[in-house]
């Protein structure tokens, strides 16, 4: 770790002391130096400073008896865990840079820390996404299941409990990337990489802090992607209502939050898993209602597959099938100027279970304009909306038309939601 960053450690504190910097490793040799053609050589009395673990000074007359050593003060560097993994010297006469010796000791280690605490994070990260990856392409017979649970009870997977997976797909990013990229344009401040990696990250915390539960399992799985495998204990069946009550709660929860940093998602639950294979398919589950939402909602939503089994079912339609039902029960309202109304009308008709006052409410509008429209509609396909399955047959083509039509482009829909945000 510390041969990676030596150079630029070495650089930037002698940019701020004024002083020349070396950093040797574990054997004495400069891996780091302000003046570039000492990267290489011998500094032999790190050799005593490492071996002894404490800090020396020398004079000019004193560095003469150890090879590749100028006068000044050499400390021992430690590693997070207290084991020294190198030195560093100040070039200058002791009583010059002594007062910087032991701070500049100090500041090394602490950039050492924090790089090793990123080197850590980073590669629990990728871990973390090789163990989602693993579980959500379980295939009994060949995933070695035995091994795959003991690597995820590392990171707090427990396999003896029942999950629901919660899939997040951010609304906005590319929005949000570009406004930074601006803001950077435009004057000094952070790194715009840095910045919307920040911004990435504290939406990973977010959702670990909300889903904090022993054997709860969070990751980012991909650009602007996240997903949550949330332990709900081993007996759901008892309160499964309540399970999942908590769960869109919580989902709702962190949509308020994000709105908070004027960002919004599509968020995805799956069924309740029992094993492995269960949770792969409901993790499957969890996107499949992400999309579904997404699409049958044109925008950002939380979405649980239990009410989405209809148009689940409904896409999975051959595509010739599906297109020549559409047009054929359709092709009358196209015509019709006022099309988007008598659709809207029909779907809030049915999805407010038939109820006149309900739909008007939904639509914002007056009953006796609903009323209109429901007559409208029975003239122009000639159907009874009294009889079940002619109504049926109307909302799934009108419904399976939301999905296969144009989506609302996410560029106008972000704009959208910002400006709402700052209304």
């Amino acid at each position: 770790m510390l041969q990676k960053w030596a150079q630029e450690i070495a650089q930037s504190t002698s940019e701020v002391i004024g002083f020349d910097v070396i950093i040797t490793d574990i054997n004495g040799m400069i891996i780091g130096a302000s003046d570039k053609e000492r990267i290489g050589e011998l500094h032999e009395q790190s050799l005593q400073v490492i071996k002894e673990h404490r800090g020396s000074s020398v004079d000019e007359y004193e560095a003469r008896e150890f090879r590749g050593t100028l006068h000044g003060i050499t400390y021992p560097i430690q590693s997070m865990t207290g084991k020294v993994v190198g030195s560093m010297a100040i070039t200058g006469k002791p009583a010059q840079v002594k007062p910087f010796a032991l701070i500049v000791k100090k500041q090394i280690e602490i950039l050492l820390r924090e790089r090793e605490m990123q080197e850590y994070a980073s590669t629990r990260e990728e871990s973390l996404q090789n163990i989602f990856h693993d579980i959500s392409h379980f295939t009994r017979g060949v995933t070695d299941q035995a091994m795959l649970q003991e690597r995820a009870r590392e990171f707090g997977f427990e396999p003896s409990s029942c999950y629901i997976p919660i899939t997040m797909d951010l609304y906005q990013f590319a929005r949000y990337a570009r406004h930074v990229r601006k803001k950077y344009l435009e004057g000094p401040t952070d790194s715009p990489e840095f910045t919307i990696q920040r911004t990435k990250s504290h939406i990973l915390l977010l959702l670990r802090r909300t889903f904090n539960g022993a054997g709860d399992f969070t990751v980012m799985t991909g650009n602007n992607k996240y997903a949550v495998l949330h332990s709900i204990g081993k007996h759901p069946e008892e309160k499964e209502k309540e399970i999942h009550e908590d769960v869109d709660r919580k989902c709702r929860k962190i949509k308020e939050e994000l709105s908070e940093i004027n960002l919004n998602a599509a968020i995805g639950i799956g069924s309740i898993s029992r094993n492995l294979e269960e949770l792969c398919f409901s993790i499957e589950e969890a996107w499949r209602a992400l999309n579904l939402g997404k699409k049958f909602n044109q925008g950002p939503g939380v979405f649980n597959i239990q009410d989405f089994r209809l148009e689940e079912l409904l896409v999975s339609i051959r595509p010739s099938l599906r297109n020549r039902f559409i047009h054929s029960t359709l092709a009358p309202f196209r015509k019709q100027h006022d099309w988007e109304d008598l659709k809207n009308t029909l779907l809030a008709w049915c999805e407010c279970d038939f109820s006149l006052i309900r739909a008007a409410e939904r639509l914002h509008i007056h009953r006796n304009t609903l009323t209109y429209r429901l007559d409208k509609l029975e003239k122009i396909c000639g159907k009874d909306l009294k009889d079940y399955r002619q109504t049926l047959e109307m909302y799934l083509a009108f419904r399976l038309d939301q999905f296969v039509g144009p989506a609302r482009k996410e560029d106008s829909l972000e704009t959208e939601m910002f400006n709402s945000n700052h209304e």
